[in-house]
């Protein structure tokens, strides 16, 4: 049998020789063979049909293709901004961080804080920083499904460098050790933690529907799982959010206003989902308000006169108690 060069049979289909060398990596060329450093091709063999590809399709949001191309141009008071900041500041608010809205804002723009009318723990303006890394992550990997290891590195991030990691309180990354105890509520045996994370993960990955209540469930056995020392709120509202985007739900941002219906119905799910569904339906419409007023400041100047009589006029962006203090 004769044979020829990867590069000569290149030529001859019309692809790059890099193109054919992996059709031989990939063994879809029948007496294919590899000598001394090249790849050899039988003379008269052909050109290997496209491969069809057996999964289906991915389908990926418009939201997620928005936060995406806003974070990778750096695009200044767009929605991903918006949800930096405010995410930020909220979900941190729930979980007793003290910065206002505006120093959230300064640390995510500029990395420092301008003006301290009171004093401010370090660990606040760490572990706001580092929040505002976990959205980025989440954006990263917003498309891919949720696994056991994406929430140990969500965690990482946002616990990394901190006061508690420096004073070894926290090990970034790691679940809580035996020996932790908590007063509000019983919690798993630490040994358990791994293994029962593992098993929701995969419980909720299998499910062929992923709507709002399979998302809010999933949130629910996570927070009471308490797989972490520190952190468990926070990265559970960061989980939601991908998820949200990822299956085309409407994502929301819980602010401190609403923190004891949000505990509250986190504690009656099992038994009644309505004070925990309404706080989030509040939320996603407080979302949906933001999401229009992005699409009207996307549109080019020319077009405002045609909306300017009209009551999208009245739409102000939401604030999420912007206040100093």
């Amino acid at each position: 049998m004769d044979y020829i060069s990867a590069k000569e049979a290149a030529n001859k289909w019309g692809v790059s020789d890099v193109i054919a060398r992996k059709y031989c990596r990939q063994k879809r060329i029948p007496g294919a063979k590899y000598q001394n450093g090249a790849w050899l091709i039988p003379e008269h063999a052909k050109k290997p049909k496209p491969m069809v590809s057996k999964q289906p399709a991915k389908t990926i949001s418009p939201l997620s293709k928005k936060l995406i191309g806003q974070k990778t141009k750096k695009n200044n008071h767009g929605l991903y901004d918006y949800i930096q900041i405010n995410f930020t500041y909220s979900s941190s608010r729930l979980a007793s961080n003290r910065l206002t809205r505006n120093q959230v804002e300064d640390i995510f723009r500029k990395g420092k804080i301008r003006e301290l009318f009171e004093q401010t723990k370090v660990s606040d303006m760490v572990e706001a920083m580092n929040h505002c890394v976990c959205i980025d992550y989440i954006i990263d990997h917003v498309n891919e499904p949720l696994s056991h290891q994406m929430i140990i590195e969500l965690h990482y991030w946002l616990m990394f460098g901190t006061v508690d990691h420096r004073k070894q309180r926290v090990t970034p990354g790691v679940y809580r050790q035996v020996g932790t105890v908590r007063r509000d509520r019983p919690m798993p045996p630490a040994e358990k933690i791994g293994s029962m994370l593992k098993k929701l993960v995969q419980s909720y990955e299998g499910r062929r529907k992923k709507g709002l209540p399979e998302i809010l469930d999933f949130h629910v056995q996570f927070e009471q799982i308490v797989p972490f020392e520190d952190g468990n709120g926070r990265i559970g509202r960061l989980i939601m959010f991908k998820e949200c985007v990822r299956n085309g739900v409407t994502p929301f941002i819980i602010d401190d206003k609403r923190r004891s219906q949000y505990l509250a119905g986190l504690a009656e799910w099992g038994t009644y989902r309505f004070t925990l569904m309404q706080v989030v339906a509040d939320a996603q419409e407080r979302f949906e308000r933001q999401l229009k007023l992005q699409s009207l400041r996307e549109l080019p100047m020319s077009k405002f006169r045609k909306y300017g009589d009209s009551e999208d006029e009245e739409i102000v962006e939401e604030g999420f108690d912007n206040e100093t203090e």
